[in-house]
């Protein structure tokens, strides 16, 4: 028997059950091939099999191909959910268990206060620098994913709570807090367009992910902006670590960002300094009250 056989099947049914989108599918797939030439061997039994997939691991170490160790913990992700489907269905006996890859801890870049400056002040000319202005506050204000601000719609605002209903990873939906200052800076950008996509192309078409970055990599350039990731994830994490450095709730910033759990928000934690700290514990202090 080969586990390569039943590949298609879990993916299929991750598809159709558990309603993953595309780009989870795409993942399933890319990860599953790191682990090829393992699952196209003969099972002959769940120990031989975790030998050669650490043996696997070995040689992804060392290949141009997903030698960090965050990356193959990516992999192997995948890989357990599919041998835990696999103990489910009965193909396989016994749970298949294996130990994560040591990762290196990196603080997350983020645009410094003045990058942020830059970009909350930058004046628009074009109808088109409007629209990458808009999502690049939304982004700021929000730290939703590129993906989610490109398939937000008209009703999705609701002006008078302050919120947007975001359509997340597995076609999850959760209402995300906006502030004061981008509640105006929505409704301007909506009374400009009748379109129920709130970014769209002039035709009201989806804009392209790739397009986008483009635009604002070339925002970043022109601004001076330098040193640091130019992408909408870099606003992410910005939104993430400011929240936090301003004393905000790492159980609500998950709930805001769609961590299913909080392990993930709490990577944002590292990006912390001791003045950080420092200013929160002043203003929470109960002495200082």
């Amino acid at each position: 028997m080969k586990l390569a056989d039943f590949t298609e099947r879990f993916i299929q049914e991750r598809r159709i059950l558990n309603n993953v989108s595309p780009a989870t599918i795409q993942w399933y797939r890319y990860s599953l091939r790191a682990f090829q030439p393992v699952l196209d061997a003969e099972l002959e039994s769940l120990g031989l099999f975790k030998a050669a997939v650490i043996k696997r691991i070995g040689e992804l170490q060392t290949q141009g191909r997903g030698n960090k160790a965050v990356s193959i913990n990516t992999y192997l992700r995948c890989l357990k959910a599919f041998m835990q489907w696999c103990f489910q269905e009965g193909i396989v006996r016994e749970p298949f268990k294996l130990a994560w890859l040591i990762e290196e801890e990196k603080i997350l870049a983020t645009f410094s206060q003045l990058h942020v400056k830059q970009l909350v002040h930058w004046k628009p000319v074009t109808k088109s620098d409007s629209r990458l202005h808009t999502l690049t506050l939304t982004a700021l204000d929000t730290g939703i994913r590129v993906a989610e601000l490109l398939n937000l719609l008209r009703d999705d605002v609701d002006f008078q709570n302050f919120t947007l209903r975001v359509r997340g990873k597995g076609n999850k939906h959760r209402l995300v807090p906006i502030s004061i200052e981008l509640r105006k800076v929505l409704y301007r950008h909506l009374t400009k367009h009748a379109e129920s996509l709130i970014f769209c192309t002039i035709q009201g078409r989806q804009l392209s992910k790739r397009n986008l970055l483009r635009d604002f990599k070339e925002l970043c350039a022109s601004l001076g902006i330098i040193g640091v990731r130019c992408s909408f994830h870099t606003l992410r994490h910005t939104f993430s670590v400011g929240y936090l450095r301003n004393g905000g709730n790492l159980f609500y910033l998950s709930k805001i960002l769609g961590h299913t759990s909080v392990k993930t928000t709490e990577r944002y934690l590292q990006s912390l300094g001791i003045e950080d700290l420092q200013k929160v514990h002043n203003r929470l202090s109960l002495l200082a009250r």
